[in-house]
């Protein structure tokens, strides 16, 4: 996209969702605190304006104003976030996510073991790894993968029709994937209620029986930790990998020194975070970046904006290993901060350990160029399908 023809920031255009980054751009040299034609929609795009807000849940609160269950934890403000955070931190804890790096290297290696030649890597393994794992955390059966995969892609879809960032004929559409994902999600929470075992689901059911959550809380916080389980996970190997396919200088340079894959994991998070908007909704009138913001209306952040930001990063287009990175906004920041970013950053780095040691190269299809997500109202970035050469090592 030519950003001299830029000249706003449309939401519903296709082609900002595909490659929103020279309209971030755009804005944080144009409009940092852009207001949103004929809407009560304010975007901000600079770093220290977003990495503020983040931090400011008093000014710009998580409670839109309006009733979107399966974002329950999302969109609360203390202290009912804290109570439903303190939760899911208990089921999170370093423990119960270290004791799973054995069980996620077996996956990647059993997803690898089938890559060989032309493939589409969403289907072929960026999409079932994490799948499989929160599946498996949330005490979900295997053979029921493949449709949690579809029916939590659905729920994502109406949770953001809920909000207005989609028609009712979306929401509508989504609707049918959602109870689907709930009627196994409770199949799943009854049986772990009468036989409870070592993983997050039990420990979750646990804190229902201690009156901390509510069944419908329970039901909703199992729905929000299987989609953000594995959507961004997902998105996250999907855009390694298509980098990894375009670099290979960068592919050879990891495969000689894997200690620097943790690095090459914070550079995808900060370049290309998986969610690209986040809602906040301002209390009082407040002025950012020198406008006046009114009491009572929504804002947009754009973390995959502020972590282009060169008055916060050097040449920040660039992936560098070398990048202290460890205030990008990837996994945002404040009291709303991703609580499972520790298990994206290890199913990561897994498998792209993995992958880096089982392959020679891996390529573009020259036939077949990849299809991007397009059309989320929350701004989710990454692949739709990515098909790709691999050569076994």
């Amino acid at each position: 996209m030519d950003t001299g023809t830029i000249s706003g920031f449309d939401l519903m255009d296709p082609a900002v969702h595909a490659d929103p980054y020279p309209t971030y751009r755009w804005l944080r040299d144009n409009a940092p605190v852009y207001r949103v034609p004929g809407a009560p929609l304010w975007v901000v795009s600079r770093y220290a304006d977003v990495e503020r807000i983040l931090h400011d849940h008093q000014t710009f609160s998580s409670d839109l104003g309006m009733k979107v269950p399966l974002m329950s934890m999302v969109m609360k403000d203390p202290p009912d976030h804290t109570r439903l955070r303190q939760t899911v931190n208990r089921a999170f804890t370093p423990r119960n996510i270290q004791h799973l790096a054995p069980r996620i290297e077996a996956i990647a290696e059993d997803l690898a073991s089938g890559l060989a030649g032309p493939c589409e890597f969403v289907q072929a393994f960026a999409n079932p790894l994490p799948v499989t794992v929160i599946c498996e955390m949330l005490g979900v059966p295997l053979k029921q993968r493949a449709r949690m995969n579809r029916y939590a892609r659905d729920a994502l879809l109406a949770s953001f029709a809920a909000t207005g960032m989609g028609s009712a004929e979306l929401r509508a559409e989504a609707e049918a994937g959602l109870a689907a994902l709930m009627a196994i999600l409770d199949e799943a929470i009854a049986l772990h209620r009468a036989t409870p075992k070592d993983n997050i689901i039990s420990a979750l059911v646990a804190e229902e029986a201690r009156g901390v959550v509510d069944r419908a809380e329970l039901r909703h916080l199992c729905a929000l930790l299987l989609i953000a389980g594995h959507e961004t996970t997902a998105n996250l190997l999907a855009n390694g990998a298509h980098i990894l396919a375009r670099d290979p200088d960068l592919f050879a340079r990891l495969k000689a020194d894997p200690a620097l894959i943790p690095a090459f994991v914070e550079e995808m998070a900060r370049m290309k975070p998986p969610l690209q908007r986040l809602m906040r909704r301002t209390t009082r009138a407040v002025e950012v970046a020198g406008t006046t913001i009114p009491a009572d209306v929504s804002v947009m952040l754009l973390p995959g904006s502020a972590n282009r930001d060169t008055e916060a990063w050097d040449v920040p287009d660039d992936l560098d290993l070398d990048r202290d990175n460890r205030r990008h906004l990837g996994f945002g920041t404040g009291i709303h901060v991703c609580p499972g970013a520790s298990l994206t950053r290890l199913e990561a780095r897994i498998a792209f350990e993995v992958l880096l040691k089982r392959t020679a190269a891996i390529e573009p299809a020259p036939d077949r160029p990849p299809s991007p997500i397009v059309g989320y109202g929350a701004g989710s970035l990454g692949w739709n399908q990515l098909p790709l050469i691999v050569r076994p090592a």
